[in-house]
């Protein structure tokens, strides 16, 4: 059984060298080990950084390497939380960063890339009239597929949109985010008044293709 750690980001790792790359011996809350990878050339960095140790992290569905810094990085004096793919990297806190291999606690430089925002979809032809776009998240990885009619390839596939799974409360949408504003999918086909929504038919607001969609007004709308 293993029991509450409540200093386990305070407590000194453990090094171990083996060839090019380096362990680093890291705990989790409950107080176990884990052993992260390091390239040998990045240890002398990430000693000088602090203190690492393990925590859940749901958009990567697994656990990642992190360090609170010493350094006071606001008005407030609040300390910065890093992970160890940023620090290696030499990165913004901030940038999205894949594990190419999937495992998160290896940190070799070989084994991490930086995903790139904003870029064009890929896309299936399912259909003579149907093609699927797909929907990646903020870490690269294909999270769902929206729908669209075959005519509209060429209006939706361009190097201007970067299409994504937008949730807000209960509901989803198709959307890219533009230096001029939030695009919806759905109303850029459709071009709706401003009295009007789009309705998806089979209810599946990710099926935008065209037999799919209908406008409504929206005083005829049951709420």
């Amino acid at each position: 059984m293993f029991f509450i750690n409540t200093n386990y980001k305070n407590v000194e790792n453990k090094y171990k060298i083996e060839g090019d790359v380096a362990l680093i011996t890291i705990l989790k809350k409950n107080g176990s080990e884990l052993i992260a990878k390091i390239d040998v050339d990045d240890l002398d960095k990430v000693k000088k950084t602090g203190t690492w140790f393990a925590e859940w992290n749901k958009d990567f569905n697994n656990y990642l390497v992190q360090s609170i810094s010493s350094t006071k990085m606001n008005k407030k004096s609040k300390p910065l939380k890093q992970s160890l793919q940023s620090i290696i990297l030499d990165t913004n806190p901030k940038t999205p960063i894949k594990h190419i291999n999937g495992d998160t606690l290896d940190n070799r430089k070989n084994n991490l890339k930086i995903v790139e925002r904003n870029i064009k979809n890929d896309y299936e032809i399912l259909d003579e009239n149907t093609v699927a776009i797909l929907l990646r998240d903020k870490l690269g990885n294909i999270s769902s597929k929206a729908l669209i009619s075959k005519e509209d390839l060429n209006r939706v596939i361009t190097d201007d949109f970067s299409w994504v799974e937008y949730k807000t409360h209960s509901n989803i949408h198709v959307v890219a985010n533009t230096p001029n504003g939030r695009i919806f999918l759905d109303k850029m086909l459709m071009q709706p008044s401003d009295d009007q929504i789009i309705h998806h038919i089979n209810l599946n607001p990710l099926d935008c293709r065209r037999i799919n969609m209908e406008k409504k007004d929206i005083e005829n709308v049951e709420i």
